[in-house]
């Protein structure tokens, strides 16, 4: 059966950008499709990235979301019944468990600042971690538990963050974001700072469970990563 532009997950066509993290966008068209990984190679994956995201705005070009017109917000991007990203080393908290960091976004916490992952925190980060759960905080839990499982972490669900090797932490990130059940996930460089064995080890989590349609989408300057994680890679002309 022909793809259609109402099938793909996310499209983009033509799309210009100013200069971005990375660089500029020029005429950039990929589409990821349902069950997917697709990887983007190149200097300017990151200003992709943010675009998809919302933190860059195209001046030129379309960006497709299920079909219709992607608008996308920063802050609101679950709101479109899909969207995850991952945002490497941004919002762990040191003084959390393993499990409690993964469920953060799904807890309905206060507003409480970060505390960098390799710090315990204070008074405001021991008040999140006895946050009340919304009425799904069992199955919610249980659903993060088997995310970290899954993605070899299963080992440190009660440990604190501060305690585990920063070399895992890129896998919290992860499980936070599968735990909302993603359509789309979008990565940006998610090898940083990770050795050769390590990057090999996550590229084959990243692939979506047998039956699943969520799709992935990949940025990074790593081409030996890409080449094993995605299904189809896509590079950026410098």
């Amino acid at each position: 059966m022909p793809v259609t532009s109402s099938s793909l997950v996310l499209q983009l066509s033509g799309v210009r950008t100013r200069a971005g993290r990375a660089g500029a966008l020029d005429d950039v068209s990929l589409s990821v499709e349902p069950g997917q990984v697709v990887a983007v190679v190149g200097g300017a994956g990151s200003t992709l990235f943010d675009t998809v995201c919302g933190f860059v705005r195209p001046e030129a070009g379309e960006i497709t979301w299920r079909g219709s017109a992607l608008r996308p917000r920063p802050h609101r991007l679950t709101t479109l019944g899909g969207l995850a990203r991952t945002l490497q080393g941004v919002g762990l908290y040191g003084g959390l468990t393993v499990l409690e960091n993964v469920l953060v976004g799904a807890a309905g916490v206060p507003p409480v600042a970060a505390v960098p992952a390799g710090r315990h925190g204070g008074v405001g980060v021991a008040l999140l971690g006895g946050a009340q759960l919304r009425p799904r905080g069992e199955e919610l839990r249980q659903l993060a538990r088997d995310a970290l499982t899954r993605l070899g972490a299963g080992e440190y669900l009660d440990a604190e963050l501060a305690a585990v090797p920063t070399s895992l932490h890129i896998r919290v990130v992860l499980a936070r974001a599968l735990l909302v059940g993603p359509e789309l996930l979008v990565l940006d460089d998610p090898t940083a700072g990770l050795e050769a064995a390590e990057a090999a080890a996550l590229a084959g989590m990243l692939r979506p469970q047998a039956g699943s349609d969520h799709a992935v989408l990949i940025t990074t300057t790593d081409a030996e990563f890409a080449a094993l994680s995605a299904d189809r890679v896509v590079t950026l002309d410098p």
